[in-house]
């Protein structure tokens, strides 16, 4: 192991995410395995049993660790690598409506998937949480960080982060997406949640390499998660939207049109705010070209503009600016190409996620 990993930077990058991946899976479907022997009479108690060692574990620590002590870099660059940056504050605000049209999205789409399986002979079963009859806040809370809170970090930073890095800097813009929608859909290893997940984990990784952290994503993730959570209690309790699951499906059944109708104008909302956000961090953009040119000269010679010195040139390359700055001189850094050696626990992983995705359709296996 320590041979594989004694390679050029790039590569060994590439490799040591891969192990990271490969272990965290293997983890992922050993906990699987242990929780159907592991005899807990609370729902709470047996999510938390399983959620805190997967997200906070090998989701989380893991990959910290990893690339901490393999490769070497402080907390600050495996902060870096991990795309956990700051944004502008309105970039997360618009984050927040945003979410809720994801999980609306996201609701559609499982809902026609889970028809298509059921036309394939799947039989979904789910067992409903029990609440008890007073409403308990700690309870609430508990339920929220398990399933919205650590999800939203972990699961980001996990896959959103060194991964998405990683998958960027080794393929085309393209394939980036769905490599990483693949591999946030087969991470579930849930044949009724695979389709979604995935369309998720793309649209996130997008989102993610548009604006360079994973931030908005994790916004996005936690009111995804945390919408499920909150009309759960709201049904159990009576609070306001507790009836959302009820009126849905009357509106299939009694007036169709209208539904789609709905579900169209809540999808095309949530479009519109994904282009005001692409247009703010345009302007943006804009905005420091202008400053960068004030701020330099114009060579009529070659001309292009002229910066003294390359201390901008982070910034340079943010704004896309670099071959009228640098002229011929700059060289873009050339994607690292991986062999078949290198992909191995990539594929490792791939196929342990078909396989468990599999089994959830066949035999029931895992849920």
């Amino acid at each position: 192991m320590l041979k594989y990993l004694c390679k050029p930077e790039p590569q060994k990058r590439f490799r040591t995410v891969g192990i990271t991946l490969f272990a965290a899976w293997c983890g992922l479907v050993l906990m699987r395995i242990l929780m159907r022997w592991v005899n807990v009479e609370s729902d709470l108690a047996a999510d938390a049993i399983f959620t805190i060692p997967v997200q906070l574990g090998l989701l989380l620590a893991l990959p910290f660790l990893m690339y901490k002590f393999v490769l070497g870099m402080n907390t600050r660059q495996v902060l870096e690598f991990s795309n956990v940056r700051r944004v502008k504050p309105i970039y997360l605000l618009l984050s927040i409506p945003l979410g809720v049209c994801v999980f609306v999205a996201t609701l559609g789409v499982s809902t026609v998937w889970q028809s298509l399986l059921i036309l394939f002979g799947y039989t979904h079963t789910s067992s409903a949480t029990a609440y008890p009859d007073r409403f308990n806040f700690a309870m609430f809370l508990a339920s929220l960080i398990l399933t919205a809170v650590l999800p939203a970090i972990c699961e980001e930073f996990a896959v959103r982060g060194g991964l998405l890095t990683t998958v960027k800097n080794s393929f085309r813009p393209q394939t980036t997406l769905v490599v990483m929608g693949v591999c946030f859909g087969l991470f579930h290893q849930n044949i009724t949640q695979v389709f979604y997940t995935a369309l998720f984990g793309a649209f996130t990784a997008f989102i993610a390499i548009r604006f360079k952290s994973i931030l908005p994503t994790m916004i996005i993730h936690f009111i995804n998660n945390g919408m499920s959570v909150y009309l759960d209690y709201a049904e159990a309790y009576g609070w306001w939207g507790g009836g959302f699951f009820d009126s849905i499906s009357l509106m299939a059944e009694t007036n169709l049109l209208s539904l789609l109708g709905t579900y169209v104008v809540i999808v095309g909302v949530g479009v519109g705010i994904v282009l005001l956000m692409l247009h703010l961090d345009k302007n943006e953009k804009m905005q420091k070209k202008k400053e960068l040119i004030v701020d330099g000269g114009f060579d009529h010679t070659h001309n292009r503009v002229v910066l003294m010195g390359e201390e901008n040139k982070a910034l340079v390359e943010e704004v896309g600016m670099v071959k009228e700055v640098y002229g011929d001189a700059y060289t873009p850094d050339e994607k690292y190409k991986p062999t078949l050696r290198d992909s191995a626990f990539y594929i490792g992983t791939i196929v342990l996620s078909v396989l468990t995705t599999i089994f959830s359709f066949i035999w029931g296996l895992f849920y």
